[in-house]
């Protein structure tokens, strides 16, 4: 019986990493270094996702980002972060990263998704 349960909970160990694996949060720049960001697979039960931005080549720096509320949506539109600066590299291009992070009810974490690019991109 012990190796049974052993295996059941090795399996649902199995599918809910899988499951949360697949949230993805992709973006494009527009406008002046506003994000607008794609989503797929976003976690059932997800009510808000929660956007940080860190420069990679300065870390220090906040940037910020912002909570919107999800209500199935596939997208999060240009300007939708309410405390996000955008992207302003001193010279040259900088690589900048966003986490996603999908909460439920009573703000568990249900799912993180992570994504990188340069700005400017030329």
């Amino acid at each position: 019986m012990r190796v049974r349960l052993s295996f059941c909970a090795i399996g649902l160990l199995l599918a809910s990493t899988v499951n949360a694996s697949a949230f993805s949060a992709t973006f494009q720049w527009c406008g002046l270094g506003s994000p607008v960001f794609s989503l797929s697979a976003v976690p059932k039960g997800t009510t808000s996702l929660q956007v940080h931005m860190v420069d990679l080549n300065v870390p220090s720096y906040n940037h910020g980002g912002g909570s919107v509320p999800y209500t199935g949506q596939k997208t999060i539109p240009c300007g939708a972060l309410n405390s996000y600066s955008p992207p302003s590299p001193p010279s040259g291009s900088h690589s900048y990263q966003f986490t996603v992070t999908a909460y439920g009810s009573g703000k568990n974490v249900l799912g993180t998704s992570t994504t990188m690019r340069k700005f400017p991109e030329k």
